[in-house]
């Protein structure tokens, strides 16, 4: 993966000090795409979440690591990829929390893929293989 900064990709260091540049990305993204403040912040909060997670979790906040964070869309839907070097990882397979044991113990954390499956309409994740030496996290919003 190459640090590469396009109109439509940004990569940047697996730190957390990235993240505020990375949200401005994909609101950016998501304005100029025709989405309103609401579905904007919406969609950065899930691309937060994930990238966020990526860079505790599996970079360990190792500031030499890389992600990328591309931009496209296809008719209505505005589709946002995160690609990391990390070990695959798939989200999706994560057992999701029990909300009313999770406030009755007053926890803290671990609901960012709740909240990425909550807000975005399609969520897709490809671990990196021979072909594709990339993990690819994809998620979709549909414009209404």
């Amino acid at each position: 993966m190459k640090a590469e900064n396009s109109h439509n990709t940004i990569c940047t260091a697996g730190d957390v000090v990235e993240l505020s540049r990375i949200r401005d990305f994909v609101k950016s993204k998501a304005e100029v795409f025709g989405f309103g403040d609401g579905d904007c912040n919406k969609i950065v909060l899930a691309v937060d979440e994930a990238c966020s997670n990526l860079i505790e979790h599996a970079y360990r906040k190792d500031a030499s690591k890389l992600l990328c964070v591309e931009i496209d869309s296809l008719d209505k839907d505005f589709i946002i990829k995160i690609l990391d070097n990390a070990s695959p990882f798939d989200p999706l397979n994560v057992l999701q929390p029990d909300m009313e044991e999770y406030f009755k113990k007053l926890k803290r954390g671990g609901l960012g893929i709740k909240i990425m499956l909550m807000v975005m309409d399609e969520i897709h994740y490809y671990p990196s293989t021979e072909q594709n030496p990339v993990n690819t996290l994809i998620l979709k919003k549909h414009l209404n």
